[in-house]
């Protein structure tokens, strides 16, 4: 277990506050480098605003572990997810961390899994991270194995989700229908990072002009300030503008 002189050190030297942030993302750090050393793991494939950060190096703090699973029958998904998040729970706690997993009582259909983990990293409150686990269609998928170097923790290997499906998913899933902040922010940083193949970028052309009013809606400092560092501040004081900026200069490319 790391210590917390050198939770502290990756506080200062990340720009941010140590708790939540530091410290949730060790733990979240801890739970996906335990559980994809269990045999069958490879199915659960890591995606989202975490898979952002931790594969990608997004700035953006996230709080939720996010994954699709495939290839398992839909009666056996809520029993294979939580064989495994048991396992990996064991693990955790033999090194003196304690942690608890409360699942909710709308996923017992076959339709994924939602769990509430809760941490509790010595010298701190407690955290609380949220595990979404969602099935595909019965579709297989083979996904990408990264190898991931942390502060936290030696090198470990975690699969996800292929970058085209995570794009896929972030972008006409999850912004175009929930419109929250930090997907508006992963937007503006897999435009930067150049992860959207040309076909996204003409997808996501055709629905510009609607991200960009529903952009000007949202207060980003007030939402997004407390999950990203002090170097990002400022990105965040005019966002809606910088995202169409962004946009446009890129999607421009396309005509």
């Amino acid at each position: 277990m790391i210590n917390i002189a050198n939770l502290e050190r990756i506080a200062r030297e990340g720009e941010t506050n140590l708790f939540p942030n530091v410290v949730r993302e060790y733990t979240q750090h801890l739970f996906l480098s335990e559980l994809y050393r269990l045999p069958g793991a490879e199915r659960l494939l890591f995606k989202g605003g975490t898979a952002l950060r931790i594969v990608y190096e997004c700035p953006r703090f996230s709080e939720d572990l996010d994954f699709s699973l495939f290839g398992i029958p839909a009666n056996e998904v809520v029993g294979f997810t939580e064989d495994l998040f048991l396992a990996t729970v064991v693990e955790i706690e033999r090194m003196g961390i304690h942690v608890t997993i409360d699942e909710s009582v709308n996923t017992r259909h076959g339709e994924g899994y939602l769990g509430i983990a809760t941490i509790h990293v010595p010298g701190f409150e407690p955290v609380r991270i949220e595990i979404n686990v969602s099935t595909r269609d019965n579709r297989d998928m083979r996904g990408e194995v990264e190898a991931i170097t942390s502060q936290f923790l030696p090198t470990y290997t975690l699969y996800h989700l292929p970058q085209n499906e995570l794009v896929e998913e972030k972008i006409f899933s999850a912004l175009l229908t929930r419109k929250k902040p930090r997907d508006f922010y992963d937007l503006y940083f897999m435009l930067r990072r150049g992860m959207l193949t040309a076909e996204q970028k003409r997808h996501l052309a055709t629905v510009a002009m609607d991200i960009i009013a529903e952009a000007k809606k949202i207060g980003f400092r007030d939402e997004l300030g407390a999950f990203l560092p002090v170097g990002q501040q400022a990105i965040i004081r005019n966002f809606a503008e910088t995202l169409e900026r962004e946009m446009k200069g890129q999607l421009s490319l396309m005509r």
